[in-house]
């Protein structure tokens, strides 16, 4: 019972409790509370005196008030099973750990009634036979009085129910009539002691405390009824059943009581429950008392056993369900026994069947069962805004009241006993987090274990049925007549009230032991016959093809709705007539009908043709054939048209062959204009391009020079901005339809290099953020924890597509935000890895009608008809990079939401020290000494974004723990108490607004600093976040310096930096010596290729990149390069490389 927080169970637990009980079943149930009565009525009775009245009443007034309450709550939970405890878990919610654990009390409280009535029974036998001489076995009428019920519930439901029910009405009759004579008589009779005392014995609050404990655990245990609401086929019905009993109440617990109390005089007979009941009913059932007594002590002993073994067992059956426990606990077989939850019920049984002592047993039990209705009472106030709680602050003062008897009554009784029952729910607890552990080693602690066993047919079936039933009656009439000669025997000397009440048990329990043999011999076999029964009747009903059974004469005996649908009648028009006046094809007599064969059912003016397969008669006794009929008139139309229409598609394939001839002759002349138009139009815009290159590089150059010229008027600034930009966007324009005209000549190439992945995303953030931000939009680039970070393939065509990506999405949107998303795919190997990029936009979306030719060249979407900007080649040049890479880019989108291109690349993986590694930025790593050890939480619903925080933080020194959701995060909080938290907003099971709104609430919390970190764009999302408690906000994708800045604003962390690069220079000689063809020859081949590729395209942001790279190595040549970009000397630089 230890799980505080929904985790997943190791099985899905398939099978679940059957509606298999009557609605007398169910008042059967309902009534068994009341028997708990004798057990109590004396010892307090003799404790107090009339007293106990004022014990009775405010417990009968709380129990009636109870079983309404009760019966409200089944009504909108019918589907639960376990009752009273359930409830209290279900109200609980919020609170889970004190939900099990009054949960655990409620169920020690009544596991442990069996052994008590057991041995209730054991005494009850003893004090008839010991006074006169005749020894019992008391051990083993222990044990086998324990046994019977549970050896009933293995069995199955519905025996334990039916036998419940036989035994309960004269059990209730007899207490019934007990309590209504005795008032009678009390009020009636000319020897009555009068209906009043004549005096009452001072009030002491201490002793009504001491027995209200035990009232509780009787009067309130009316409510047993709720734990088989999920086992009735009338819900509602059973529901009335409480309200009954609630009225019953007040006749059994007050007047029996008073009964007991007036007419229970002689001192001398102490607490024996017994010897006191019988004198009580002696003044009106005379010499009848004994036996009647004994009977209603032996009712009401055998059948607590029985309901407490089924009861008990379905409290722990719906904790598991309720993934409170264990999940082995929910495991059900078709019969519906719950054999795990009987064996753990078992198991406390015998122990508290060995240790013996009853008094005890009931002052510890109690106290859990107390704790159990204290914690329901709470949950009702709890929730007292919600329809289902009819009185919450009659619960809040039930709860009152309830605190100070568990204390003041639970104290006199026993501070040992006290505190052992506080302590019991938590070895329970315990206990069941061990079966949960060994499970995982134990094959019995799995719920696999225990339903392949349900599944598997019993060694002991016995093929003969009435052979078995034969020897199990055999056994039985003589057993009975057997044990009848032993006790006229054995008793035919002992007074006749002994004699008569020593009969009654051995009758009652002689009831109970045969029907427990027969559940485990005949009863099994019936079931199985019924089981068998129902499958052929239901796979018949359900039979897709039309079955009927035919006599020897070929009359129609029985149809299944198949064949009455086929024949469009009804079932009653077909039995009884011949087959034949249907299917007039059929042979005259039954044995000529072929076993397979094609007939013709006439309906109105249509005409069916039916294939019919006809059984062999097999049996002498049971003379019908059984007739299988399929239609298959769709299949002989389809079969006659295939064969019309083969002889058109010969003649059709013919004449095709001749076009498909002719046609192709054609496309290939087509073809081959078309490549020479594609070359002559990529030949032409490459030369153009490059000709609008030298002097747009012009305009750039000296725009640029003019803006950061401290001369220009200020009047100009802005004029000469408008030049720069409206250039940069004509190169880049230009630029596209260059790179188009690479690749329908099939001139672009791959130039992978060795680089880091991080890096260059962080250099698009960097380069995009502003432009989104210009926009008031959101821009986040995210990848995995496991992504390969340095990566071989082509850098440049990366970054592009990329760009051109983001670019995209920033124009189209107007509220919201981008998100970049890069993963590794899951398969992959050490030589090559596949990567999936994904760029998401909150834009207006595209139309379905528009991504067919979204990638068409020079096509454009509505959206960027009316944006009039670009040449609609970004999108066709950015696939083709793709598809170079042996990757695809697709696109998803929904009008009015925005839209997502996805695309994924190859790269070889490579190691770090194969990249040419940028001198690395000042940065965090360490704590500075002196510090106090922080501990931080980081609570969120994905491991790989508590992994990656795990990885910024943990190698800095910070102690880290983790949790998956709110309520792992409550209770690692409440245990741990760390100095900050990490809360993720939107997880299962407890989102971070509920959990930080809880932490916050108490005192400890206010102390705690919590973060929200959450993936939102909208700037509304921190005014939800600050009002739901959390001390500041961040949104994801995060960097690291973001998480530390913040750790350092609110815990004043000090960090240890490492020391800032120095740039070494002294081996930098001149510029304009320095730029020479050696030296150019001595940079690697691919970066060579992509510095020529770069200067005859005029791509500047990309040629920087390169010129950062250079720089890397060599300062001064990629100074001197740069020089002779900025006077616009590009052919300086490609006579080099090409001399």
């Amino acid at each position: 019972m230890s799980r505080l927080v929904a985790q997943p169970q190791h099985q899905k637990l398939t099978m679940r409790l059957t509606r298999s009980f009557s609605r007398l079943e169910d008042f059967g149930f309902s009534l068994t509370g009341l028997l708990v009565w004798p057990g109590t009525v004396i010892g307090m009775d003799y404790a107090l005196g009339p007293q106990a009245l004022w014990v009775w009443l405010p417990a009968v007034i709380v129990a009636i008030l109870l079983n309404l309450q009760l019966a409200r709550l089944g009504s909108y939970w019918p589907e639960m099973s376990g009752g009273t405890s359930n409830y209290a878990t279900r109200l609980l919610k919020s609170y889970p750990g004190l939900g099990l654990y009054a949960a655990s009390g409620y169920f020690i409280s009544w596991a442990a009634l069996i052994p008590i009535n057991a041995i209730v029974l054991t005494d009850l036998i003893a004090a008839l036979l010991t006074p006169y001489s005749i020894e019992i076995p008391n051990t083993a009428l222990n044990i086998g009085f324990t046994l019977i019920a549970f050896i009933l519930a293995f069995s199955g439901n519905r025996a334990l129910a039916i036998l419940h029910l036989i035994f309960m009405l004269p059990a209730i009759g007899f207490l019934l009539v007990f309590a209504i004579q005795g008032l009678g008589w009390l009020v009636l009779s000319p020897d009555s002691p009068g209906f009043f005392p004549d005096r009452w014995s001072p009030f002491a609050p201490v002793e009504w405390a001491k027995w209200y404990l035990v009232a509780v655990y009787a009067v309130y245990g009316s409510e047993g009824a709720t734990a088989f609401i999920a086992d009735s086929r009338q819900p509602s019905s059973a529901l009335h059943y409480l309200k009954l009993t609630a009225g019953l109440l007040p006749i059994v617990y007050i007047g029996g009581s008073w009964v007991v109390m007036r007419l229970d005089r002689d001192l001398t007979f102490g607490d024996d429950t017994l010897l006191n009941l019988i004198q009580s009913a002696q003044s009106f059932w005379g010499d009848s008392a004994t036996v009647l007594i004994v009977l209603l002590i032996a009712f009401a002993s055998l059948l607590s056993c029985a309901t407490t073994v089924a009861l008990s067992a379905r409290v722990l059956y719906q904790l598991a369900l309720d993934d409170y426990i264990s999940p082995v606990f929910g495991v059900v077989s078709r019969r519906g026994v719950l054999g795990p939850a009987l064996t753990a019920t078992l198991i406390i049984s015998i122990a508290c069947l060995i240790w013996g002592n009853v008094l005890r047993i009931i002052s510890i039990t109690g106290i859990g069962y107390l704790v159990s209705m204290m914690v329901l009472h709470l949950g009702l106030w709890l929730n007292r805004e919600k329809p289902e709680v009819l009185w919450p602050w009659w619960s809040l003062g039930f709860l009152i009241v309830e605190t100070l008897v568990l204390v003041v009554g639970g104290l006199a009784w026993s501070v040992t006993d006290f505190c052992v029952g506080l302590a019991i729910p938590i070895v329970l607890i315990l206990g069941d987090r061990a079966i949960d552990r060994l499970s995982l080693k134990l094959p019995i602690f799995q719920p696999t274990w225990w339903n392949k066993r349900y599944q598997m047919r019993p060694a002991g079936d016995f093929n003969d049925f009435v052979g078995l039933q034969v020897s199990v009656l055999i056994f039985l009439v003589c057993g009975a007549a057997a044990l009848g000669w032993l006790m006229s025997s054995r008793f035919h000397w002992l007074p006749p009230e002994i004699r008569n009440s020593v009969l009654v048990i051995v009758i009652l329990t002689v009831g109970f032991v045969g029907v427990a043999i027969a559940c485990w011999t005949s009863l099994p076999q019936v079931a199985r016959i019924a089981e068998a029964r129902e499958q052929a009747e239901l796979l018949f009903t359900i039979a897709q093809d039309a079955i009927g059974a035919i006599d020897r004469l070929g009359v129609i005996r029985q149809v299944n709705p198949a064949m009455t649908a086929l024949f469009e009648t009804d079932r009653r028009d077909l039995i009884g007539r011949p087959l034949k006046d249907y299917l007039r094809n059929l042979p005259d007599t039954v044995e000529r009908w072929p076993r397979l064969s094609e007939q013709q059912l006439i309906l109105g003016e249509r005409a069916i043709v039916l294939e019919m397969s006809t059984s062999e008669l097999t049996h002498n006794f049971f003379e019908e054939n059984v007739i299988i009929l399929r239609d298959i008139t769709e299949q002989k139309q389809a079969e006659t048209a295939l064969r019309k229409s083969e002889s058109q598609l010969r003649e059709q394939a013919q004449q095709l062959e001749l076009r498909v001839e002719e046609r192709t002759a054609e496309l290939q002349l087509a073809k081959e204009k078309a490549d020479t138009a594609s070359a002559a139009k990529s030949n032409f815009i490459a030369s153009m391009s490059h000709e609008l290159r030298t002097p747009l590089n012009a305009i750039l150059g000296f725009s640029q020079l003019m803006i950061r010229s401290p001369t220009l008027p200020e009047e100009h600034q802005e004029n000469v901005s408008i030049i720069n930009r409206s250039g940069e966007h004509l190169l880049t324009l230009i630029n596209n339809v260059l790179d188009l005209s690479k690749i329908e000549a099939g001139r672009t190439t791959l130039n992978p290099k060795n680089f880091d992945l991080y890096r260059l995303l962080s250099d698009i953030e960097d380069l995009l953020h502003l432009k989104a931000e210009a926009k008031g939009l959101h821009l986040g680039i995210e990848w995995e924890p496991d992504l390969n970070r340095y990566i071989c393939t082509d850098e440049l065509k990366v970054r592009q597509i990329l760009i051109n990506l983001i670019n995209n999405a920033i124009k189209f949107t107007e509220t919201g935000g981008v998100s970049v998303r890069v993963a590794p795919s899951s398969t992959y190997s050490d030589t090559q890895v596949k990567l999936i990029f994904e760029v998401e936009d909150t834009g207006a979306g595209i139309a379905e009608q528009e991504l067919d030719q979204l990638f068409e060249a020079f096509s454009q979407t509505t959206s960027g008809k009316k944006a009039q900007e670009g040449t609609g080649l970004g999108l066709t040049i950015s696939r083709s990079f793709v598809q170079l890479m042996g990757g695809e880019l697709t696109v998803r989108s929904q009008v009015g939401k925005g839209t997502v291109f996805q695309f994924d690349i190859n790269a070889i993986p490579i190691k770090q020290d194969q990249v040419e590694a940028r001198k690395p930025k000042q940065h965090v790593i360490a704590l500075e000494p002196g510090q106090p050890r922080y501990r931080i939480l980081l609570v969120d619903d994905k491991p790989l974004n508590r992994k990656l925080l795990n990885q910024l933080l943990s190698p800095l020194g910070f102690e880290l723990k983790e949790a998956s959701n709110g309520k792992e995060a409550i209770e690692t909080w409440r245990n741990w108490e760390p100095h900050l938290i990490w809360m993720d907003m939107r997880m299962p099971v407890l989102d971070g607004y509920e959990a930080t709104r809880r932490i916050k609430t108490t005192i400890k919390g206010q102390n705690t600093v919590i973060i929200a970190l959450t993936a939102s764009v909208l700037e509304e999302e921190r005014a939800v976040v600050v009002s739901a408690g959390c001390d500041d906000f961040l949104r994801k994708p995060f960097r690291q310096e973001e998480i530390l800045e913040a750790i350092q604003n609110h815990l004043g962390v000090r960090y240890v930096y490492e020391g800032p690069e120095e740039i070494d220079t002294s081996s930098a000689t001149s510029t304009e010596n320095r730029l020479t063809r050696e030296a150019l020859m001595e940079l690697p081949e691919t970066l060579r290729q992509q510095l020529q590729e770069l200067l005859l395209t005029g791509n500047l942001k990309l040629l920087a990149i390169v010129l950062d790279e250079i720089a890397a190595d060599d300062p001064p040549l990629a100074q001197a390069i740069k020089a002779c970009c900025d006077r616009f000397d590009y052919q300086k630089i490609l006579n080099l490389l090409t001399e």
